[in-house]
């Protein structure tokens, strides 16, 4: 499966995991992804949509030695802590300050961005980019699907080029579902069956050698 994802990424492809169950644990492929990326130096770009302990939690369990990497190439967003008023104060890991909403977080992570990519030195020409568990939208702000087209958009018009992987726990956001799917080249789906975790390709696999 990894390399099915790593062939969708350097098409530029974007690569959503989708989990249905809360126990088949698929997002972590997507930090199995971005693993090879920051081991070997390059440019990678995390939005953490769940509390910055978890993310380090499970950065942990794949083998991603951040602490090596944070602050160098590797560039963490902490969205959940920007919502609640956490400053990490960590190195490497970015929140936004001040007053939140659905519109004003757009505003402000646009120019984060901006500022981000003017301080990177050199410059690199191509960026990983992770929405670590994206479905945390539906309990961070009012209008989660409004906010996550906007995310899309955003990321979109980076002048850089992007190899960008998405993940989600579908039961904490399911008005996510739909979107998610249309908007996706790759979708892998988790889901739990007699016990045991299973991953299926449902969209995007035929084109794959």
């Amino acid at each position: 499966m990894l390399k099915l994802i790593s062939s969708a990424l350097s098409s530029n492809k974007l690569v959503s995991i989708i989990d249905r169950d809360v126990a088949s644990f698929g997002y972590m492929l997507g930090l199995e992804a971005i693993k090879w990326h920051v081991e070997r130096g390059k440019y990678v770009w995390v939005a953490s949509y769940d509390p910055l302990r978890s993310l380090f939690r499970d950065m942990d369990r794949i083998g991603i030695d951040y602490g090596e990497h944070i602050g160098k190439n590797l560039l963490i967003f902490d969205v959940f802590g920007s919502i609640k008023g956490i400053e990490p104060e960590i190195d490497g890991v970015f929140t936004l300050k001040g007053y939140l909403d659905d519109n004003v977080f757009i505003l402000k992570y646009q120019k984060l961005i901006s500022e981000v990519i003017e301080s990177l030195r050199p410059r690199p020409e191509e960026v990983t980019v992770l929405g670590h568990l994206e479905s945390g939208l539906c309990r961070l702000f009012k209008n989660p699907i409004k906010v996550q087209k906007k995310v899309w958009d955003l990321i979109r018009g980076v002048p850089l080029k992007l190899s960008i992987i998405k993940t989600y726990i579908l039961p904490e956001c399911s008005p996510m579902d739909e979107l998610v799917y249309f908007r996706s080249d790759l979708v892998i789906e988790g889901f739990v069956e007699k016990d045991r975790r299973k991953l299926i390709v449902t969209k995007g696999g035929e084109d794959e050698p």
